[in-house]
């Protein structure tokens, strides 16, 4: 998910990447096989589909192991469980050659560009595998040259190459880490409180969903205890904010991804009954109890479940007097975003007063800098606080305004920083959790939102100066949609769309 803004720009800058694709899919087909055997015609083909693409999986990696390629490599592309053939894919197979193109064409791209990503700043084996390929006929010339050039533009710039190394070695670091934890990351599940239990594995959890990692660990005992414990995770807890989720939410979310059948007619009585207490204990919900409220909200939206427009707008009634400059200015960066985000899910953001929302934009923007986004005006850095402003330009369509040019430097340092503390016991901080989420999710925006103002800030940060005033020189930066997986962004949930 973090390379793909890489192989974007990668791709706008060789000229001669289609000689690249053409080779690698002329050795790879070769090495497969058969691919002109034909999809039957049955009421059965989703199945054989499904099939033949895990039999064409299985011979890719036996392939790409012989070229060097690893275990890891695989975890975030061969063994991406969100790996699959979409319904409107399905009628359009008729040979085996199909799947190919749609499943493995755009894997094995991304493999390649990681390696060549490897070659540009001397870490890993992106060199021996590029020599493997070219070996085999399966890397032109033609690249080559234009890889050698670009290698020798960042030995000119070593900041460059250092910027390089440290943002690819996130993912391989993040990786490490949590598959030599392993045994300490599943004996959290036999935690006897409650709360520590859920919060604890839901926040790991959201950095192994991140990563696809969920082939490494056993989470069965998790699921058996959310199947037969509900009455002790469906419950509310105080001091909720978005470092502390509420705890039926951890659930209910952990359900949902782990496929794990719960009752849900007591979770919607519950959530029934919860929207009782926010009616009878907040004059405004919004705005009096919005972290709260947001977990609320992602828990209908999780479970597909509309709430009345009566009951929407009792929800997000505010009278103009909590927009006040004093009242929104003890509100946490986090706060003042959530509001509108919990607006947007509602599907209400529309009917706001543009009063409201052009009193919160103020807010937000008094606390961006040139290079830092703070929780407070006067506060600190906040991975918490990035995330929800980048995402908030994006929800608003909005990316001119965003001043800050100099992130990535800061979300990456600070990846960095909770890494060499990260601990995975009990008294795993939730701070420190959830900075290291939040600064994912801010490189997944950054990355997967493909608009030019996020791409150049990429650019800047991990490119030569000569390959970014290129991309700035460009009217318009035309990404290729065939090569590579184009994972997006919800607009209004900030969930990754497959």
């Amino acid at each position: 998910m973090i390379y793909q803004g890489l192989f974007n720009i990668l791709n706008l800058y060789l000229k001669e990447a289609s000689l690249l694709y053409i080779s690698l899919n002329d050795y790879f087909k070769e090495c497969l096989g058969a691919l002109d055997q034909r999809v039957d015609k049955t009421e059965e083909k989703r199945e054989n589909v499904k099939k033949m693409m895990r039999e064409m999986l299985d011979a890719l990696e036996s392939d790409l192991e012989e070229l060097g390629f690893n275990e890891v490599d695989f975890l975030t592309t061969i063994y991406d469980p969100f790996i699959k053939i979409k319904d409107s894919q399905i009628d359009k197979i008729r040979l085996k050659e199909d799947i190919y193109d749609i499943i493995i064409t755009p894997l094995i791209h991304e493999l390649v560009f990681e390696k060549v990503c490897e070659y540009l700043c001397q870490i890993g084996i992106g060199q021996q595998i590029i020599i493997n390929l070219r070996q085999k006929d399966a890397f032109p010339l033609e690249t080559l040259i234009e890889i050698r050039q670009l290698k020798d533009l960042y030995d000119k710039n070593t900041d460059k190459v250092e910027n390089l190394r440290d943002y690819i070695e996130i993912e391989h670091q993040i990786i490490e880490s949590y598959k030599n934890n392993k045994e300490k990351i599943e004996s959290l599940e036999e935690l006897t409180e409650t709360r520590n239990k859920i919060q604890l594995i839901y926040l790991i959890y959201r950095i192994i969903n991140y990563f696809n990692l969920e082939t490494l660990f056993d989470f069965s005992y998790i699921k058996k205890y959310l199947t037969e414990n509900i009455d002790e995770w469906l419950r509310t807890i105080p001091l909720v904010t978005l470092k502390n989720p509420e705890l039926y939410f951890c659930g209910i979310y952990l359900s949902h991804h782990l496929d794990i059948s719960i009752d849900k007619e007591k979770v919607k009585d519950f959530l029934s009954e919860l929207y009782l207490e926010f009616i009878d204990g907040f004059d405004s919900p919004i705005m009096e109890s919005s972290c709260a409220l947001y977990y609320y909200v992602k828990s209908l939206n999780l479970l597909d479940i509309e709430l009345e427009q009566d009951k929407v707008d009792e929800l997000i009634k505010a009278d103009i007097t909590y927009f006040g400059p004093n009242k929104l200015k003890e509100l946490e960066t986090n706060c003042l975003v959530v509001i509108l985000k919990i607006s947007k899910i509602l599907g209400v953001f529309d009917q706001l007063e543009p009063e409201k929302i052009k009193k919160i934009d103020y807010e937000i923007q008094k606390r961006i800098g040139k290079n830092e986004i703070k929780q407070y005006r006067d506060g600190f850095f906040s991975s918490e606080a990035t995330y929800y402003v980048l995402f908030y330009y994006y929800m608003r369509n909005n990316f001119e305004d965003l001043r800050a040019e100099d992130l990535l430097e800061k979300i990456v340092s600070r990846i960095y920083r909770n890494l060499e503390i990260l601990d995975f016991s009990k008294d795993t901080s939730y701070d420190l959790m959830s900075e290291l989420f939040y600064s994912c999710e801010s490189l997944k925006l950054l990355n997967c939102i493909e608009e030019r103002p996020f791409l150049l800030r990429l650019a800047n940060y991990l490119f030569p100066q000569s390959i970014v005033d290129e991309l700035k020189s460009k009217d318009k930066l035309t990404l290729d949609r065939e090569n590579f997986r184009h994972l997006g962004v919800s607009r209004t949930t900030g969930e990754t769309l497959y």
